[in-house]
């Protein structure tokens, strides 16, 4: 129970200051499609328990499926409008910020409130992005969620090497040229990380 906790307070932590570390581009996101932060986008381990082969490996009952999808669907839901709404007031905002910024004088009220409800509707947010792993937690068995803990962190730690060897190849000098200039030398290896929130 004590692991449990500490990862639903590690995820609204991570999640909240995720969300309020994101400032739109007014111009540059007004015409483009814009990806959603529901479930397919934020929630990682909710997507991966609504897997069909996950549920299979995990053992997850048809019954259990069922429950799990009509609870998430209802979160999911709420994370899309809300998703709307906070690039609406984000429009909105960054609108009133132009006219506040040029205009000496002009009163900053208006921005300060519509700040504040975007700041409440991201708080939202990660309580719903938090509500969907108590609602994992509430459908699965012990056993099924230690298989699913062992999984998650199995793929986490596989997503990692991959990140890793990416950037490393990213970052990859070029080969020795025929002036005979060497690359720099290799950077230790980062120590591992966790993969996942421990308790699951």
């Amino acid at each position: 129970m004590q692991n449990l906790t500490f990862t639903l307070a590690l995820v609204l932590a991570l999640s909240g200051a995720s969300l309020f570390a994101q400032q739109p581009d007014a111009a540059a996101n007004r015409d483009r499609a814009r990806m959603s932060r529901s479930l397919n986008y934020g929630n990682w381990v909710g997507k991966q328990i609504m897997n069909p082969e996950f549920t299979e490996k995990v053992g997850i009952q048809a019954e259990q499926t069922k429950k799990l999808k009509v609870e998430m669907d209802k979160i999911d839901a709420r994370l899309k409008t809300l998703d709307d709404e906070i690039h609406a007031a984000a429009l909105q905002q960054a609108d009133i910020a132009k006219k506040v910024l040029a205009e000496p004088g002009t009163s900053a009220e208006e921005i300060m409130k519509l700040i504040e409800r975007i700041g409440a509707m991201r708080t939202e947010q990660a309580k719903l992005s938090t509500q969907i792993l108590v609602v994992i937690r509430d459908s699965l068995t012990e056993e099924q969620r230690k298989k699913a803990h062992e999984l998650i962190t199995a793929e986490g730690q596989r997503r990692l090497k991959e990140r890793m060897a990416r950037r490393e190849r990213e970052e990859r000098p070029p080969r020795p040229g025929p002036n005979g200039q060497r690359p720099p030398p290799a950077r230790p290896e980062a120590p591992p990380r966790p993969a996942a929130p421990q308790g699951w």
